[in-house]
C-alpha cells in the first residue's frame, strides 16, 4: 500500500503555508504527485468591501493567486505539482472539490479556524469533501504544525466498518510511525451492543503490514467517548489519530 496522489486543500489562513509544507514532505516521503486546490468564492480574510461583486472579484483573484504561489512554491523544492481554483458557491464548490478528491490517495484539509468569518463556510466544505468522497481526509490543525513526521500514532477502534476503512487507509502513514496505541474505550454503550472488537486480530493483521501496535482499554467514567479520545491523546503525546467519519 502506498500514497501516490495528494490532494491539498489552499486558503488565506495562517496555516496555509504549514499545510502545503506538510504536503510538500509527504510527497517527498511517498514518491507521490501532488495537486492544490483553492476555492474561487472563500471570502478573502482581508476583504472589508460590502458590496458582493467586489467581494466575489476579490475571492475569485486571491484563489489564482493561491494556486500560483503553490506552483512556485513546489518549484522551489523540487516538485513539479500542479493546481486547480474551483468556481462556484458553497454547495457546488465542495461538490467539485470531493469529485478531485476520489482519484487521490489522501486529501489534507484545514482544521476550520473558529475566529474566522467563513468559519461555517470552511466547516461545511470539510464536512461535505469528507462525506461526498469516499477518500481519506488528512486534517490539519488551524493553529499550524511545524512538523509532519508522525512519532506516535493512536487508532481509534470501535470494531466498525468506519474505522476499519480509516486503519486501511492510514497504514502508508503508521508504518513510518514508531509507536502505534490502539484505543478502545469501554463505554457502556460498547459493552451493550457491541460484540467481539477483534481488536487483537487488528493487531496482527498490522504487524503484517510492518506496523507494531499495542492495545489500551480505558474506561470512560463519566466522561463521553470524544472526551475520552482527546485526553487520551494529550495523556499519550499522539501526533497522528486515526479514527472513522
Amino acid at each position: 500500500m502506498s500514497i501516490k496522489d495528494i490532494l491539498v486543500f489552499l486558503d488565506d489562513g495562517a496555516a496555509n503555508t504549514d499545510r502545503t509544507n506538510a504536503a510538500f514532505h509527504l510527497t517527498n516521503t511517498h514518491g507521490a504527485h501532488l495537486t492544490g486546490a483553492s476555492l474561487a468564492s472563500m471570502k478573502p480574510i482581508h476583504a472589508k468591501s460590502d458590496d458582493d461583486q467586489v467581494i466575489m472579484r476579490m475571492a475569485d483573484k486571491q484563489a489564482h493567486k493561491l494556486a500560483d504561489e503553490f506552483i512556485q512554491a513546489g518549484a522551489k523544492v523540487g516538485l513539479n505539482v500542479n493546481a486547480n481554483v474551483i468556481p462556484g458557491g458553497p454547495n457546488a464548490s465542495s461538490e467539485k472539490m470531493a469529485h478531485y478528491a476520489r482519484n487521490a490517495d489522501l486529501v489534507m484539509l484545514g482544521q476550520p479556524d473558529p475566529s474566522r468569518d467563513n468559519y461555517l463556510r470552511l466547516q461545511g466544505f470539510s464536512q461535505e469533501v469528507m462525506l461526498l468522497s469516499g477518500r481519506p481526509i488528512l486534517f490539519m490543525p488551524y493553529i499550524g504544525t511545524s512538523k509532519l513526521d508522525f512519532q506516535k500514532a493512536m487508532i481509534a477502534w470501535d470494531g466498525t466498518p468506519a474505522a476499519s476503512r480509516a486503519v486501511h487507509d492510514a497504514i502508508p502513514l503508521l508504518a513510518n510511525t514508531e509507536e502505534v496505541i490502539i484505543l478502545v474505550v469501554e463505554s457502556k454503550k460498547q459493552k451493550e451492543f457491541k460484540k467481539d472488537l477483534l481488536v487483537e486480530g487488528l493487531v496482527e493483521h498490522l504487524t503484517h503490514h510492518d506496523v507494531n501496535a499495542s492495545i489500551k482499554r480505558v474506561n470512560p467514567g463519566e466522561n463521553d467517548v470524544p472526551s475520552t479520545i482527546l485526553n487520551q491523546i494529550m495523556d499519550n503525546g499522539i501526533d497522528l489519530l486515526v479514527i472513522g467519519g
